[in-house]
């Protein structure tokens, strides 16, 4: 009788939920591609094509970098890569995650973890995690880093060794260890996608949050058990770094300050400075800003948005390198990296990275054409009006510099898309060209991001 009464449920509130959304909008009246699929509307063509972008920058070349798109079961969504109207999404208290997003965090993350909570605590905890990402901060972690690299270059040291015919060798495990040693101690969690996977996140985003608690918490269902433990396990690594660190820090009392510091510059990672922990015997802790609860609960969101973004920017960094025309770029870069890693022998100071033209420029180039998060939902808390760069014809006829958006009407964050826009990047802007960022043509016109005036 269970399963007949919940069927029901999860009937009637997609109903409602389908019939409130579909009532006209402006969003409607925006050009976009035509949809050959109700079911699915432009989702598969979007996150399933053969190569990611396949369509998207077909979509984005003849619509612009605002136009509609179908979601699953005929709903209307807005892609969004002009730099103005991003900005008012990301930037501004009207929009949170999307639905799908919405519903999936509180069954995978700790409900005191930074990407679960809102509101005041939601800004007391970014303001207190943030500690340990300033700029400042990530230099702090440079011998850390170093030592992870230098483990990977023996590694890989041995890997060749072993392998004098130069089989193709998958980075991609080796990298992913690596990464999360640059964290702590812990694993990955992998994702996946499919048609399935896309139908069942546009009913999921439909239900109340009530009724999803009461299907994700049903026995016998094997994915949902998955996940469950998978945040069990975080949180218990979470504990167990903890619990470490601060042993460590007390077995570090009385040793002489050379050797602390010494031993604090090989081990000192992100647990070590958001606890708040003296790098040195001799130098006072401060008090911690957060609990060890709340630190705790933030494992899982270090491995999800840490080691899986990094390791995917590595890898692909590496992928673009290997190709047979940047070849000779990979020769010069080996050279920067020799002539620096020479200077940094003969010193005692700690290098800044900073300085590797050719380095960073691999970086930048490759994040651009490589984005973590190609494309992130968001949905509108409030009605709003969403500015336009450049103004939009609507089917109608009308001329609008300005887009009225309805609560609840969900936004698509085109990452990857906005990284290929031709008005901001050239007209190469597809093309993996990394002396855009040695000449000073990287960019043109108004940039977005912390970093974008860099």
């Amino acid at each position: 009788m269970l399963p007949v009464s919940v069927s029901l449920v999860v009937s009637l509130c997609f109903c409602f939920h389908y019939f409130r959304l579909n009532q006209k909008s402006v969003v409607a009246l925006i050009p976009g591609p035509p949809s050959i699929s109700w079911i699915f509307g432009h989702m598969k063509h979007l996150l399933l094509p053969a190569n990611y972008g396949d369509f998207e920058y077909t979509w984005q070349k003849e619509y612009g970098p605002v136009y509609r798109l179908k979601g699953c079961f005929g709903e209307d969504r807005l892609m969004v890569s002009d730099p103005l109207p991003l900005h008012h999404v990301l930037n501004t208290n009207f929009f949170t995650h999307g639905p799908a997003l919405a519903q999936a965090i509180p069954l995978a993350f700790d409900a005191e973890a930074l990407v679960a909570s809102h509101g005041s605590r939601h800004k007391r905890l970014r303001a207190a995690t943030q500690v340990g990402f300033t700029a400042s901060a990530v230099r702090g972690y440079q011998p850390l880093f170093e030592h992870v690299a230098g483990r990977l270059t023996e590694q890989l040291e041995k890997i060749c060794a072993l392998n004098p015919n130069g089989t193709p060798t998958d980075m991609l495990p080796i990298i992913a260890e690596a990464s999360l040693n640059s964290m702590s101690q812990g694993r990955s969690l992998a994702a996946t996608a499919s048609p399935t996977h896309l139908l069942a996140s546009a009913i999921i985003s439909r239900l109340p949050h009530w009724l999803w608690r009461l299907l994700t918490n049903l026995p016998g269902i094997p994915d949902f058990d998955l996940i469950r433990k998978a945040k069990i396990f975080a949180k218990q690594v979470g504990w167990k770094a903890i619990r470490e660190k601060l042993a460590a820090a007390q077995a570090r009392k009385g040793v002489s300050e050379s050797t602390s510091s010494s031993e604090s510059e090989m081990q000192r990672d992100v647990f070590d400075l958001l606890l708040n922990i003296a790098p040195t015997s001799s130098t006072k802790p401060q008090k911690a800003v957060l609990t060890h609860e709340e630190l705790a609960s933030q494992t899982g969101t270090f491995f999800i948005a840490g080691e899986e973004t990094t390791t995917s920017a590595i890898v692909f960094a590496l992928l673009e390198l290997a190709k047979p025309e940047h070849l000779s770029f990979q020769d010069e870069l080996r050279a920067e990296v020799h002539h620096f890693a020479k200077i940094k022998s003969n010193s005692e100071a700690r290098f800044n990275y900073d300085n590797m033209p050719l380095l960073n420029a691999l970086i930048k180039e490759s994040l651009r054409l490589n984005t973590p998060g190609a494309a992130q939902e968001r949905a509108a808390i409030v009605d709003t009006l969403l500015p336009l760069t450049n103004p939009i014809r609507l089917s109608t006829g009308e001329v609008v510099h300005s887009i009225p958006i309805r609560k609840g009407q969900v936004v698509t964050v085109a990452a990857a898309s906005y990284h290929r826009n031709e008005a901001l990047w050239g007209d190469d802007a597809h093309e993996f060209r990394l002396s855009r960022w040695l000449d000073g043509t990287a960019f043109h016109g108004h940039a977005l991001g912390p970093y974008a005036n860099l």
